[in-house]
């Protein structure tokens, strides 16, 4: 499987606090949105132009805020995914009911789902969840397109409880476990991605592990890692211990890498063009960091 760079930045909800938007929106809110998505879309652009391998580096970009910038990587040849789901929901549902007509218009390269699923959370729910992905599968399937899969384990109150209300004992000692759990779960109601999107580890070894259960559902499967916006030491660890797993083809890290970049844009301490090779330096940056662990 071909590696993948991607920059994410489908974030809907959480962007536009970013750009300090009223709540809900106004239009110039959506306009300023969307040209700060081409801040770093640019950004990408300028990596490939200094060297990122144009066939494995992607954008992954929402319809609302980002369909020009779709239609444009197209265009250029670049790996594209896109979002289905409903931003901010606890439970996974589609953005749009002819969510089917969506992937037509957009044709990515990648259909991606955002999923927050825990083995010990809401059995109904999480049988209702693997219900609309099984039947997203399945279409994929049958129209020949990707799947891109994201998986995010929040911790239960009683996991919470379990690890002393410490979030880093949970991430460290229950999270791995219960990753695999999910995936298992996942894949035996009938989900097949083609990449599963996961969060990092602070270990090689308990990441190989999530590696296997994604080899056990699907040898040809791959992983990418995720940044979940965490500190850009924390992302690069997580991309140092997980590029040693044997199937995993690369990462998204998105808002690490953009996100200080445009709130000082927003506040007026960086010009468009300064934000614009910040977020470039601190992608290529992580590019280089895979290359170098997946090289040794």
């Amino acid at each position: 499987m071909t590696e993948l760079y991607i920059l994410p930045f489908d974030h809907r909800g959480s962007f536009m606090k970013i750009i300090a938007a009223a709540s809900p929106p106004t239009e110039e809110d959506v306009a300023k949105a969307k040209e700060y998505k081409k801040i770093i879309y640019e950004a990408l652009q300028k990596s490939i132009e200094g060297g990122v391998p144009k066939d494995k580096a992607g954008i992954l970009v929402d319809e609302w805020l980002g369909k020009e910038i779709l239609t444009d990587a197209k265009s250029k040849g670049l790996i594209t995914c896109t979002p289905l789901e409903k931003s901010g929901q606890d439970e996974f549902d589609f953005d749009r009911e002819d969510w089917k007509k969506q992937i037509e218009e957009i044709d990515p390269t990648y259909v991606k789902v955002l999923v927050r699923y825990n083995p010990e959370e809401d059995k109904e729910m999480n049988a209702r969840q693997a219900a609309r992905l099984v039947e997203l599968g399945n279409h994929l399937k049958t129209i020949g397109k990707k799947y891109l899969f994201e998986l995010l384990v929040p911790a239960t109150d009683g996991q919470m409880e379990q690890a002393g209300n410490d979030k880093d004992k949970y991430e460290q000692e229950l999270r791995p476990d219960l990753m695999v759990r999910a995936i298992k779960e996942i894949q035996d109601a009938g989900v097949d991605p083609h990449v599963w999107k996961l969060e990092g580890l602070d270990s090689t070894e308990k990441m190989q592990k999530v590696g296997d259960q994604v080899k056990a559902g699907n040898a040809e499967a791959g992983i990418i890692i995720l940044g979940r916006g965490e500190s850009a030491e924390k992302a690069e660890h997580w991309l140092r211990m997980g590029a040693k797993v044997d199937n995993a083809v690369g990462f998204a890290v998105g808002r690490t890498v953009f996100k200080d970049a445009l709130s000082e844009y927003a506040a007026g301490t960086m010009t468009r063009e300064q934000a614009r090779d910040k977020i470039s330096e601190n992608y290529s940056f992580f590019v280089s960091v895979w290359q170098k662990v997946k090289a040794e």
